[in-house]
């Protein structure tokens, strides 16, 4: 009796517990009731829940079926069926639940059913978040010469920065750029090579985006039908996954974010107005394209469906890099297994598109994806740009040193320039939408891990099509490796304090911290080459030790020539003949930029030319020079 007594009291004190934490609502702690459960009902979006049945499962065998609208998240694509069932995407359902009904209640019901093997409450990502968002006053004062004809490029000192410290403020360092327009005489795009921008919508109607957007040629656009019949109606330049429609830019709330991030990637370059971008082309149709993939809308955040179903869109219509300014807060998560466990249908979606049979460019054997670190000032990227099979980006200033608001620390990848608007200087200058600035320009400035994302995944854009031109191929893991090895050394300056405004940031902090290093393109191209490349000082006679290329017997080879183009001479600025004495390559770089020079020696004798010479074999190596103000030891600038 005494036994049953405690028993009885156990069940009443557990229902008890159960009833009060029902009538308090979701807490933090349902994950732990509710063992399918990939998240906690905490914060979730009204409206319903995702599910992801067990194999072989219908979704008419749910137990709120009969009470409850089920539909196919991932509407699905014929051809990609065997990938699709690979990541569980065909078994993922949503279950409308109307708003007078309570989404714990269902989600008891599902977590009793035996044919749901996962279910997630539905949360919102983080908006992106931008330093001082306002538009700085277009400057457009004279700089250095263009490359193209674009007007605005003398403003983009991340593309090319000569060291102008009244145009780009006075903490401005030279050659602080990612060597963009020595790029561009190899590869300024390819066509064929898209890049996903998943953020707001852009304004593929901007005249300097128009050309480069992505069409869907299988659609018509504004007839309201789905012509392709791939469950998005007009679909033509990309697809709005919040409101369920066309890409849409200019409503309340909407801050011009998409068309910024658009531009620093693929504005039409040398189509003789605004800006140049890093993958834009050279005016001639060649240029990379731009998808847009909306996840915001008229200042609404998006829930975790609506960018599950972009990446999927993404990898089904050609994408090879999937750009993200975005993710949570940092913190939120502490690491990859945390990130995963909670984010299922995220990561079945992504895990997609970097299966290798997506693979869209022709280039890689996975599609590519790159994440902002996030503007927190925190000592770890955000997710989902900390998950290690992701390129995730931290920021620096026109200084070269860490942005003020950039994460960094564990998850951070590569750094890149986002600008700093603390320091006295201009930020990134790119296009927005007229119907966003009020005083209805076409281009303007932000900064932010949000600014320096997008220079990656353009330069990850060129990369691709360089190697597209050579006919390269890699791995995907191979790609990205070459990517995250074309740096600039950051470590070595990370000494001392740097003073924005009313932050002070300790730059020891810093260190080890921001990645592999700065983002350089030439470097990228130079890696899918082949060509090695050595930093030698701008002003100053240098010294090339020829002996890592040509074998130690460097200096004592008979050197037949030094082979120079003129478009090469001239960026590095070569004024004489260079020349090679005792192994040592002699010559002087007055301008900060890369360019390539072929030597040529003999092998195995001393004169070539003649019948009669002793043997000899002529033979010769192409080598990059970067041309940097005091360079260091180790490969960076200073």
């Amino acid at each position: 009796m005494h036994k049953r007594l405690i028993s009885t009291l156990l069940l009443v004190l557990t229902l008890s517990l159960a009833c009060t934490r029902e009538a308090e609502g979701p807490s933090a702690e349902q994950p732990l009731l509710l063992t399918k459960a990939a998240n906690s009902a905490e914060g979730a979006l009204p409206g319903g829940l995702l599910v992801k049945l067990a194999p072989g499962a219908r979704p008419g065998s749910l137990a709120v079926a009969a009470d409850h609208a089920v539909q196919r998240v991932f509407p699905a694509v014929h051809g990609k069926e065997e990938v699709e069932r690979k990541y569980g995407l065909d078994r993922w359902y949503a279950v409308q639940v109307p708003p007078q009904e309570s989404l714990l209640s269902v989600a008891r019901v599902l977590e009793a059913d035996a044919v749901v093997e996962r279910f997630q409450f539905g949360v919102a990502l983080e908006r992106p978040f931008v330093p001082d968002t306002g538009l700085d006053i277009l400057q457009t004062k004279a700089g250095d010469p263009v490359s193209f004809n674009d007007p605005l490029f003398r403003n983009q000192w991340f593309l090319y920065n000569n060291g102008n410290k009244n145009l780009y403020g006075p903490t401005n360092v030279e050659g602080m750029d990612v060597s963009a327009r020595d790029a561009w005489r190899l590869t300024a795009g390819d066509p064929s090579i898209i890049v996903a921008i998943v953020d707001e919508g852009v304004k593929y109607t901007h005249p300097d985006l128009a050309n480069n957007m992505w069409c869907n040629t299988l659609e018509v656009d504004g007839n309201g039908i789905d012509d392709d019949e791939n469950g998005y109606i007009d679909d033509f330049h990309g697809y709005n996954f919040m409101a369920d429609g066309p890409v849409s830019w200019g409503k309340s709330g909407d801050e011009g974010h998409a068309t910024h991030v658009a531009g620093l990637v693929a504005a039409v370059n040398n189509n003789g107005i605004g800006v140049s971008s890093i993958a834009g082309g050279s005016g001639q149709g060649d240029g990379v394209r731009l998808m847009s993939c909306q996840i915001f809308s008229a200042g609404k955040q998006d829930n975790i469906t609506a960018y599950a179903k972009a990446i999927k869109y993404a990898a089904d219509n050609g994408a090879s890099v999937l750009q993200c300014s975005f993710g949570e807060n940092s913190g939120r998560f502490s690491n990859d297994r945390a990130w995963t466990d909670v984010q299922t249908v995220e990561k079945d979606a992504l895990d997609y598109f970097r299966d290798p049979a997506n693979a869209n460019s022709g280039v890689t054997d996975g599609n590519i994806v790159v994440f902002s670190a996030g503007n927190n000032h925190a000592p770890m990227a955000s997710y989902p740009g900390a998950y290690r099979e992701f390129i995730c980006v931290s920021a620096v200033g026109q200084d070269g040193l860490p942005g003020w608001y950039t994460n960094y620390g564990p998850g951070v990848t590569i750094a890149s320039p986002g600008g700093d608007n603390k320091i006295g200087g201009i930020t990134m200058l790119s296009t927005v939408p007229s119907e966003s600035d009020p005083d209805h320009q076409d281009y303007g400035y932000m900064h932010g891990t949000s600014m320096a994302t997008p220079v990656v995944s353009g330069i990850v854009a060129l990369g691709l099509s360089y190697a597209k031109k050579l006919g390269r191929h890699f791995t995907r893991s191979e790609f990205e490796s070459l990517i995250l090895s074309s740096v600039h050394e950051l470590d070595s300056r990370l000494t001392g304090v740097k003073t924005a405004e009313t932050v002070t940031m300790n730059l020891a902090d810093y260190k080890d911290k921001m990645g592999t290093g700065i983002i350089d393109a030439w470097k990228v191209l130079m890696n899918i080459e082949g060509t090695p490349f050595v930093m030698v000082p701008k002003g100053q006679e240098a010294a090339v030790d020829l002996r890592e290329w040509f074998g130690d017997d460097a200096p004592v080879l008979t050197w037949l020539g030094i082979d120079i183009p003129a478009a090469d001479r001239e960026a590095l600025g070569i004024e004489g003949t260079p020349v090679v004495e005792n192994g040592l390559l002699k010559l002087t770089c007055t301008k900060t930029g890369c360019g390539r020079l072929t030597l040529r020696a003999v092998a195995g004798g001393p004169t070539l030319g003649s019948e009669d010479a002793a043997g000899g074999k002529e033979f010769a190596r192409t080598l990059s020079l970067i041309s940097r103000t005091n360079t260091s030891k180790s490969g960076g600038w200073l």
